[in-house]
């Protein structure tokens, strides 16, 4: 390899391992937590990430597994698994709600450990539906079972706000 080479590849490790370090530096950047006052006293912001981490990953997986239309259907009704994509959004766009009104003080620190308990409640029961769409196939007593835990997700879901 000749010298122009060698500077050249250089360069582009370089580029490279600097891109990278910029790449996890903005993402601890977004993701560190600032603290502040509200009326209920101080807080420190909660990352949406580390929220739906923390309350929601079986629930995240479960919305992975609706987007995997072909492997759902063979055990979910078309209309069982639209109640199960509408579930899954709206607990979604309720989990960014709560974080967002949480950071901004629009959601007293009361409220938020109120809805705590129900992201976990809507968790366990997704963990259920998971556990039961990856077995191979179900016995009329587990799609039954299946069925009741859909509509209790989304009942659960409807019911995040009130």
């Amino acid at each position: 390899m000749n010298k122009n080479a060698r500077v050249v590849l250089a360069f582009v490790i370089v580029a490279v391992v600097v891109i990278f370090v910029v790449y996890i530096g903005q993402d601890l950047w977004k993701g560190r937590q600032r603290c502040f006052d509200c009326e209920d006293g101080q807080r420190c912001t909660i990352d949406t990430r580390k929220f739906a981490t923390q309350y929601s990953a079986y629930s995240l997986e479960l919305e992975a597994s609706v987007n995997d239309k072909a492997r759902m259907s063979a055990k979910v009704s078309p209309v069982q698994l639209e109640k199960l994509s509408e579930a899954a959004q709206n607990a979604r766009e309720f989990r960014q709600y709560v974080v967002v009104g949480f950071n901004s003080c629009a959601i007293s620190k009361v409220q938020y450990g109120q809805l705590g308990p129900r992201f976990q409640a809507m968790d366990s029961m997704a963990r259920e539906i998971n556990e039961l769409t990856t077995k191979p196939s179900l016995s009329e007593d587990e799609r039954a079972r299946l069925a009741n835990l859909i509509d209790q997700y989304g009942e659960l879901a409807r019911k995040l706000g009130t």
